[in-house]
């Protein structure tokens, strides 16, 4: 019997229709098979996805079963200005001040997700781990993460890794972390 090896590695072009696939069917929301069907929205949210691989404020990181050649879980994120002047209101501003650097950089996870039959296997943790590696490379020294209240296994699974509730805001609450 061979063992699955899971290989982590930053997520390219290869990627993209995985990473849109999984955040259009992401755990949280359940969308309606008219947003799934429309093929301007799949364009549209294609593209968003994109910048995740080509904008150099934005990345991600893949996990792949090399068993199988799949790939099985991956985390996105973007560094974010608290500070800075956005089209909509943020949850930012609603956060104290205090919990962001000087210069008002930090990191947002935009998403986790591990397949469930790969799941609690240390999968995401080593994902969110090398985000904050990241965070460090970049002297960034917050990582943001906004889930709904009544998501308890990703409160739980963040309460493990250090992170702890920063605030309430009107649709969740705000995860932090300082790196």
């Amino acid at each position: 019997m061979v063992m699955a090896m899971f290989i982590l590695r930053k997520a390219n072009m290869n990627d993209l229709d995985f990473l849109v696939q999984i955040d259009r069917e992401d755990e949280g929301i359940t969308p309606t098979e008219e947003f799934q069907k429309s093929k301007e929205n799949v364009e549209e949210h294609r593209q968003k996805i994109l910048k995740f691989l080509t904008d150099p404020d934005k990345g991600g990181f893949v996990y792949e079963d090399s068993k199988c050649h799949k790939q099985i879980g991956a985390i996105m994120y973007l560094v974010s200005n608290r500070d800075a002047v956005y089209p909509w209101k943020t949850v930012f501003q609603e956060l104290d001040r205090d919990l962001f650097q000087d210069d008002g950089r930090f990191i947002e996870i935009f998403q986790l997700w591990i397949a469930p039959e790969y799941r609690r296997k240390g999968l995401g943790t080593k994902l969110k781990q090398r985000v904050e590696q990241v965070a460090r490379e970049l002297k960034i020294n917050l990582i943001y993460t906004h889930t709904e209240e009544t998501n308890e296994h990703v409160i739980e699974f963040n309460k493990n890794l250090g992170i702890g509730k920063s605030g309430a805001v009107q649709f969740g609450i705000i995860l932090c972390v300082s790196v």
